[in-house]
């Protein structure tokens, strides 16, 4: 599905244009907030694009999980797609905007404080570069969704540049064997790793 095909569709799809207006209330949140310490490290992905994805995979998997979810508008679209969907962040502030979206755009997605760094991860520089933004201090997100990262078929994360091998490292290490990881980057847009393929 690309672009034209998202454009074209949107006439059938009461859904997306929903989505459109949460994207544009997520932006008008982050305008209002920008200069909050709390939304220092927040940075918007190319919504659209994971939008596309999340419909490809509908009836693939059941439950998913956003990492570092800020505004949780990446969670709020896969629970409105019919995802069992949650997101952990460690701010908050963001959970509480979060929570509002979601209730606003009838999403049931679930938002747990803490970092998305299972408490039993083990990590060294050497392996997986020197991540500069992920806070490793916070107690982890899992026990208060009663879930641990295996239990997610689906994972989502916009990790910053340097820290893509942290993520992936946590993913081989303590998700799901056969479990999907959707990332974006800025350069390189939206990827899709199924973790039992990637080792």
């Amino acid at each position: 599905m690309d672009d034209n095909q998202l454009a074209t569709d949107a006439t059938d799809d009461p859904l997306l244009e929903e989505m459109r207006e949460l994207w544009s209330e997520s932006d008008a949140v982050w305008e209002g907030c920008r200069n909050q310490l709390e939304f220092g490290g927040f940075v918007s992905a190319d919504y659209v694009e994971i939008y596309k994805h999340l419909v490809e995979l509908q009836g693939q998997v059941t439950n998913f999980l956003e990492w570092g979810s800020g505004l949780g508008v990446v969670a709020i679209m896969a629970s409105r797609l019919g995802f069992e969907s949650y997101g952990i962040e460690v701010e908050p502030l963001l959970i509480e905007h979060a929570q509002q979206l979601a209730e606003s755009y009838g999403s049931e997605a679930e938002f747990a404080e803490g970092s998305f760094i299972p408490d039993d991860y083990q990590w060294g520089i050497e392996d997986v570069g020197n991540p500069s933004r992920t806070n490793f201090d916070a107690r982890a997100g899992y026990d208060d969704l009663d879930m641990e990262l295996r239990d997610f078929d689906l994972v989502y994360a916009y990790p910053w540049p340097d820290e893509h091998g942290l993520y992936f490292d946590i993913m081989r290490t303590c998700g799901g064997e056969q479990a999907l990881f959707l990332t974006f980057d800025a350069r390189e847009g939206v990827s899709l790793t199924r973790m039992g393929d990637s080792v």
